[in-house]
């Protein structure tokens, strides 16, 4: 049974608690930057996966807007889910991704090698003199 990918965020850390629970440090869904290109030097994604049974590989591969070039891709991340009402989060840590400009970046999501969803991390050029 195939699960469902129930979240996916980005985050500059999680921290695993008490309980089975997970702090997320720096939740965000857009980053800014006096230039380009810049490197930014760690961050996380967490999905999370429910409603499915079995072993299943997770894998994150990182684009460009335009989909024409790959600029990380994670290694395999492994989970199984015992019955369809376990869920489970995945971890995938970022390190020293170039982003060459602003706009849009694809974190694709793949599941046992299907493509199953993608999500866009924005950078901003922050303009001088301007918050954040």
């Amino acid at each position: 049974m195939e699960p469902v990918l129930r979240s996916l965020n980005f985050c500059d850390a999680v921290v695993p608690g008490n309980q089975g629970k997970l702090t997320c440090y720096g939740l965000f869904t857009d980053l800014w930057a006096d230039r380009f290109p810049v490197t930014y030097p760690r961050f996380s994604v967490l999905t999370t996966w429910s409603q499915g049974k079995g072993f299943h590989v997770q894998v994150l591969k990182l684009l460009n807007s335009s989909k024409t070039m790959q600029l990380n891709q994670s290694p395999e991340m492994y989970f199984t889910l015992n019955d369809p009402t376990q869920s489970t989060h995945v971890q995938v840590d970022v390190n020293q991704v170039v982003f060459p400009e602003p706009g849009a970046y694809i974190f694709q999501v793949f599941l046992d090698g299907r493509l199953m969803a993608e999500h866009s991390l924005i950078w901003r050029l922050r303009e001088a003199g301007s918050d954040p």
